[in-house]
């Protein structure tokens, strides 16, 4: 009688096809480190994504307001007025206000609402109008300036 073949040759017994553990757990290291490598550079373009819905509502405020004065002798003080039903901008990452306004002009802000409020340096953005045609746009503490590029795509 023929004796059967072994494929593999010699005695040693036949390895499944898969991965054995410690390949395992190193893929799973290696992953975990890569997310937490991409993650914040993930969220934080994320943020700076959504900072569009209010520098948007600002935008969309500040033609309201030009209106506005076409037909008073001076700028608005609530959203109510300028026929704003709601405080928030048009995707809700946003609650608008507008903290002072006169005859000379006004100030209008945006605060971060949700997932948004992590983005702590450009908290609030804020577009402010003085005279017939000054507008200064900034974020942060900074009221007059825009250091961390907040208003920049």
């Amino acid at each position: 009688m023929h004796k059967p073949e072994h494929r593999h040759g010699g005695a040693s017994p036949s390895r499944e096809n898969g991965w054995t553990l410690t390949e395992l757990l190193i893929s799973l290291a290696l992953m975990g480190t890569l997310a937490a490598l991409a993650l914040p550079a993930y969220q934080a373009q994320q943020r700076q994504a959504r900072r569009s819905d209010g520098q948007l509502a600002l935008q969309q405020l500040q033609m309201d307001q030009a209106r506005w004065r076409s037909q008073h002798d001076t700028y608005a003080d609530s959203l109510a007025a300028l026929g704003w039903g709601s405080d928030l901008s048009p995707r809700g990452q946003y609650r608008i206000s507008i903290p002072q306004a006169d005859a000379e002009g006004y100030t209008l802000e945006a605060l971060p609402l949700g997932a948004q409020a992590a983005d702590r340096d450009c908290s609030p953005l804020r577009l402010t109008w003085r005279g017939s045609a000054t507008a200064t746009l900034s974020a942060g503490e900074h009221t007059g300036s825009d250091p961390q590029h907040c208003w920049r795509q």
